[in-house]
């Protein structure tokens, strides 16, 4: 609680990270100068979509190694153009201004992207934990304003609704990696006017406009105590007529942590990139 956004950015520094074959680029957008990251291949492939990525980080955490590895992951797995934003990050920034970072960020991607040769009629939104909150209220937004240009959505381990009475919850609340008090903490730092916990801009559970959304990939955990803040999203998502896969990933916490979790995490992707490909091919 008493890091600075400064010191938190280097909360995961241990992490190594592989840009090998990936340019980066540095760029400061929209009138708050947000730091965000273009990550494109070397051998990069115009037909691929172009991948918005909002990194998780329970609302507090701002970019970090763990940013760059989900997005040179994605890069990598699409040959694609990855855009990810360093939001702003609660309790200094709460609800909702990183959202409206997230969403700037993907306004900024459709009418600039084609500087990179990519397409901004071909967007995936993605994200973990966090970042998949943020990625799915885009999503809702951009087709609120009549947005077309997202295809499709990767939500891992969203939490989508406050978790706190569920019944994963209570179960998996202590000794599964997430913790009650962090859990506490980023809820009531993102959104400390407790309205916010239902407003459905903040938490895309409450929405009441799903329908035609893009289709969606959910993933969620067997030992997460988010869990089933995804699950219920992912029914709501199916009621709602929106084509999606719910995968729980067996015998894991939250987003999959770890590098003796890497072969389930591979080849979880590659089951992502041939259902998501469905959706891309004629665009």
């Amino acid at each position: 609680k008493k890091m600075t956004v400064l010191e938190r950015s280097h909360f995961i520094d241990a992490m190594p990270i592989n840009l090998e074959g990936i340019s980066v680029d540095t760029i400061k957008i929209t009138n708050d100068s947000l730091t965000t990251y273009v990550f494109k291949p070397k051998q990069f492939n115009k037909n691929s979509p172009v991948i918005v990525y909002f990194h998780g980080g329970a609302f507090v955490l701002p970019w970090t190694n763990l940013s760059v590895s989900y997005a040179t992951r994605f890069s990598k797995l699409y040959n694609a153009i990855v855009v990810a934003v360093d939001y702003r990050v609660a309790p200094e920034h709460p609800y909702p201004i990183p959202n409206n970072d997230c969403f700037a960020a993907f306004l900024w991607t459709i009418s600039n992207i084609e500087k990179w040769d990519g397409d901004p009629n071909k967007i995936i939104v993605t994200g973990e934990s966090a970042g998949a909150t943020f990625a799915s209220i885009v999503a809702i937004k951009a087709k609120q304003q009549n947005l077309t240009n997202i295809k499709y959505q990767i939500l891992e381990c969203p939490a989508s609704y406050p978790p706190f009475k569920t019944t994963a919850y209570q179960k998996l609340k202590k000794g599964y990696f997430l913790e009650e008090p962090e859990m506490n903490y980023a809820i009531e730092s993102y959104t400390p006017n407790k309205a916010d916990r239902t407003n459905p801009f903040a938490f895309p559970f409450y929405s009441d406009s799903l329908t035609n959304l893009p289709p969606a990939y959910i993933i969620t955990c067997e030992f997460d105590p988010l869990k089933d803040t995804g699950n219920d999203f992912a029914e709501k998502l199916k009621n709602a007529k929106v084509p999606t896969i719910h995968k729980e990933m067996k015998g894991m916490v939250h987003s999959i942590p770890g590098p003796f979790n890497e072969n389930d995490r591979a080849n979880l992707y590659k089951e992502i990139l041939l259902e998501s490909q469905k959706y891309l091919k004629n665009f």
